[in-house]
């Protein structure tokens, strides 16, 4: 009687991965029959007389392959394995966030649908969200302390395939700590009036300066030039009102300083 194959468990993993092949016609307990997956043979070995063989998935292969029973002269049907790469991260949505509940970020690559565990570097374990592809998934880093100057990690994702390459720029994702702003020099001046001086820390990545008029409240958007990491100099927006005490904050990745130093125009 020919060999047929009515089922492999698991139907993917990897090179070394131990399937067991149930159907009909496999020969006595403990024979050896052949096992193909697609073009590679291995011997394969029978643990329920005629109908069970138990084998591990030989390297070599790729992708779908088609696993077949050769017993003698007859080869049964076959059924496919999927043999499943380890993942890859060509990209990181948003790369940079604060050290304290950073959002979700999306992880661009592949293998990711089947991915297990998403790594933030010295982090450690992020937490995997929705799939949306095989080759796009959401994924939150987890918090980590950062005092000062901003800390870069490598972002890595496991599958049953193995665990991402690191490449570099792709795959990293830095962390910011939240900006402290602790002095204004001097705290009075009048609308476009440059050379004032902020001090603080934590002024990496500094995307905004902001004066805001507390009656609007109304913002109005500084230029500024960073000096440091605990100094910027700033110019008072010429569009800021008269007479009023505006709120000064500085704003990085990590967050918005608070609370607002005080400016009075």
């Amino acid at each position: 009687m020919a060999p047929v194959i009515t089922s492999i468990s698991p139907t993917q993993g990897t090179a070394g991965t131990v399937v067991t092949i149930t159907g009909t016609g496999f020969g006595a307990l403990a024979s050896t029959p052949t096992v193909s997956f697609g073009n590679t043979s291995v011997s394969g070995t029978v643990t329920v007389a005629n109908t069970q063989i138990t084998v591990t998935a030989p390297g070599g292969c790729a992708g779908q392959v088609n696993v077949t029973v050769t017993v003698g002269a007859s080869t049964s049907n076959g059924k496919p394995f999927f043999y499943v790469a380890a993942p890859t991260i060509g990209g990181v949505s948003a790369n940079v966030g604060p050290d304290t509940s950073p959002p979700p970020t999306t992880l661009f690559g592949s293998g990711l649908a089947a991915a297990t565990a998403v790594t933030f570097g010295a982090a450690g374990a992020g937490t995997l969200g929705s799939v949306v592809s095989d080759s796009q998934r959401s994924a939150t880093p987890p918090s980590f302390a950062v005092t000062g100057a901003p800390v870069t990690v490598n972002v890595t994702a496991t599958n049953p395939g193995g665990v991402s390459p690191i490449t570099g720029a792709a795959d990293q994702y830095t962390y910011y700590d939240q900006p402290t702003a602790t002095a204004i020099s001097p705290s009075t001046g009048s609308p476009g009036d440059s050379g004032v001086l902020i001090t603080g820390t934590g002024f990496y990545g500094v995307s905004a300066v902001t004066f805001t008029d507390p009656a609007g409240p109304t913002d109005f958007a500084a230029d500024f030039v960073a000096l440091s990491g605990t100094q910027l100099i700033v110019t008072v927006p010429s569009g800021a009102p008269t007479g009023t005490a505006l709120n000064v904050t500085v704003t990085n990745p990590g967050g918005t300083t608070t609370p607002a130093l005080v400016f009075t125009t």
